[in-house]
């Protein structure tokens, strides 16, 4: 099964995103305004996957694994550290940890279906790459604050009985009217997973 990337939505997020949320953490100071919906979770959660696309072509040219190495610690300092900021805003620790763990999942889910695309293809895009260490892992830390900002604003929506169903038509509400590739909408799927809890 062959997937294709072409839309702006996502293609140009990975390089875009660094210099994008260079204002989140300011953003992050204010007090959370009850949500209507999930519909900016569900945004954050597609530019985060934008990111993916950036970190992909990275690891490609350098050969790097998708998964980082059994002793690296990135994946728990980023877990950590949205537990912490979970902490100062009163989001659940538990629902944090396990947020931001399903978004780790997602953009690895993302990973691997691309660098498997481009395996086929024989090569990866002619796109500008951004550096790992400089743009793309600070813009994707730049997202924690606002993440940690939806859930907290989305707290009625997630403990109300229809939270299911209302996560599901948003994002593919979402979906269809970005033209969201399979792969895509699956990547926020999973994601999302346990924004509703059990």
């Amino acid at each position: 099964m062959s997937f294709t990337f072409s839309r702006p939505s996502l293609r140009a997020a990975g390089t875009a995103m660094a210099f994008a949320l260079c204002i989140a953490s300011v953003c992050s100071l204010a007090k959370a305004v009850p949500a209507r919906d999930f519909t900016a979770l569900v945004d954050l959660s597609a530019k985060r996957l934008g990111i993916s696309r950036g970190v992909a072509l990275t690891k490609w040219d350098t050969r790097q694994p998708v998964a980082d190495p059994p002793n690296d610690p990135r994946e728990k300092e980023v877990i950590a550290a949205a537990v912490d900021e979970a902490k100062r805003r009163n989001v659940p620790t538990e629902l944090a940890a396990a947020f931001f763990s399903d978004q780790i999942e997602a953009s690895k889910l993302m990973q691997f279906a691309l660098m498997a695309e481009w395996r086929r293809a024989g090569t990866a895009p002619p796109e500008r790459r951004a550096d790992l260490k400089t743009e793309l892992r600070p813009a994707l830390d730049d997202l924690r604050a606002r993440f940690i900002d939806e859930l907290a604003a989305t707290q009625t929506l997630r403990d109300a009985p229809a939270c299911r169903g209302d996560m599901a038509r948003t994002t593919k509400a979402y979906a269809q009217s970005r033209r969201l590739s399979t792969l895509e909408a699956i990547a926020l799927d999973r994601g999302l997973a346990r924004v509703c809890g059990d």
